[in-house]
């Protein structure tokens, strides 16, 4: 194994044992040294990668969101209407959020975080931004085909984008009050006819 694939497993042994240790503690009494005993490594070895404790948040963060990014990734936009490509992005992101199961708390206390380190805030703010996009361009394309009679994409990108963040919060304090996979494809239908 060359010195990079090394610092590559260093650095994903420290994240996968975080995601642990953040999953069974959560993040507010952020514990170094445990996470480094669960990831076999040393405290040096941490700060190697990862120089600030903002700097590692937001590399478990920016972990999550690749995950989501790699499922919509795979949406096909030509021959769908901006409905179908919504309720598609709802179905595609599902199986992101039941298995990352207790993870997802984990998401919702850095955001939460956000609101007082600036630069995490800095980092979800960007990717606030990327979603509202990418919202907006399907509502754009919707709009342009036809199939959306709204037009102001901006406000139902936030809107959507809040819904999203809701039905998460309700389905991690109740998973089984609903499906609410069903429920966020209702959402989308709803909101833009």
């Amino acid at each position: 194994m060359n010195k990079e694939q090394r610092k590559i497993d260093s650095r994903n042994n420290i994240l996968n044992a975080a995601e642990k240790y953040f999953t069974e503690k959560g993040i507010g009494e952020t514990d170094i040294d445990e996470i480094c005993r669960m990831a076999s490594l040393t405290r040096g070895a941490f700060y190697h990668h990862f120089p600030t404790k903002q700097q590692f948040l937001i590399e478990l963060l920016d972990r999550w969101v690749n995950k989501m990014a790699i499922q919509l990734s795979s949406i096909q936009f030509e021959s769908k209407n901006s409905v179908e490509i919504l309720t598609e992005i709802a179905e595609k992101m599902q199986p992101v959020f039941e298995q990352a199961g207790r993870q997802l708390p984990i998401f919702l206390e850095l955001y939460i975080k956000a609101i007082n380190d600036p630069k995490l805030k800095k980092y979800v703010l960007k990717f606030n931004t990327s979603f509202l996009t990418f919202f907006a361009n399907a509502i754009n394309g919707g709009v342009k085909k036809g199939s959306i009679k709204k037009t102001d994409t901006e406000d139902i990108s936030k809107i959507l984008f809040a819904i999203t963040i809701g039905l998460l919060m309700q389905g991690l304090i109740n998973p089984l009050g609903t499906n609410w996979g069903k429920l966020a494809k209702k959402s989308i239908r709803l909101l833009l006819k």
